[in-house]
């Protein structure tokens, strides 16, 4: 499957890190933005759980270290070019590379995670279908189903991990504008490390950036 990274480092330093990438590729411990990436088990026998609740999705999970990353440039260079970009840190780097699909997870914090904790159903559904596949709506219909916000909370842990979902968002078109203003097509976490064959390319772009209209808005969902 196939990702892109973006990311600003400081310009005195940017070829050092390009260097970096290419020769070691990605490890953990590296930037001073870290992630993990937790599996929950098996998603299938969780999912039909009546009481099913974060204790069972996150507390005896694995956690991993991670990093964030799109399904298309656009994406990327929106992380890289306005984002990420504060202070010193003002060079944008893309990090084109490829990564095993099961090592993959959808990063739901802007924009999945709400939708399942305050959607309104009539109004997220036709949108989640949209922008994740039709086997993102079992997970959604059961989270909608109850009030307890744990159990919303955990069936999205599930939904981040489904094989179809994954595969479904990668491949969306839409632009979704989600919350800290936001603004990708997919997002993911990719369980590290990644060796230097897994990379593509590493490069700082030099066009000037456009920040792509929305298509989906949170209060589109709710």
């Amino acid at each position: 499957m196939h990702f892109f990274r973006g990311i600003a480092v400081p310009r005195d330093k940017a070829e050092l890190v390009m260097d970096s990438i290419r020769l070691h590729g990605l490890l953990p411990g590296q930037g001073k933005w870290q992630v993990t990436h937790e599996h929950p088990g098996d998603l299938r026998a969780l999912h039909l759980k009546p009481d099913l609740s974060v204790d069972d999705t996150r507390k005896n999970t694995r956690s991993v270290a991670a990093i964030c990353a799109c399904g298309d440039e656009a994406g990327a260079m929106y992380y890289a070019c306005r984002h990420n970009k504060s202070g010193s840190s003002d060079t944008p780097i893309i990090i084109e590379f490829n990564a095993d699909p099961a090592s993959t997870a959808i990063d739901g914090r802007d924009f999945l995670y709400t939708a399942f904790q305050i959607g309104d159903p009539p109004r997220a559904r036709p949108i989640l279908e949209r922008c994740f596949g039709k086997a993102i709506i079992p997970y959604a219909e059961e989270a909608w189903s109850s009030k307890d916000s744990s159990f919303r909370i955990a069936q999205c842990d599930l939904a981040i991990h489904d094989p179809d979902v994954i595969e479904a968002h990668h491949a969306n078109q839409l632009v979704i504008a989600g919350r800290y203003n936001t603004v990708f097509r997919s997002a993911f976490t990719i369980t590290l490390p990644l060796n230097n064959k897994e990379i593509v390319s590493v490069s700082s772009p030099k066009s000037l950036f456009t920040v792509p209209l929305p298509d989906v808005r949170l209060s589109d969902i709710r």
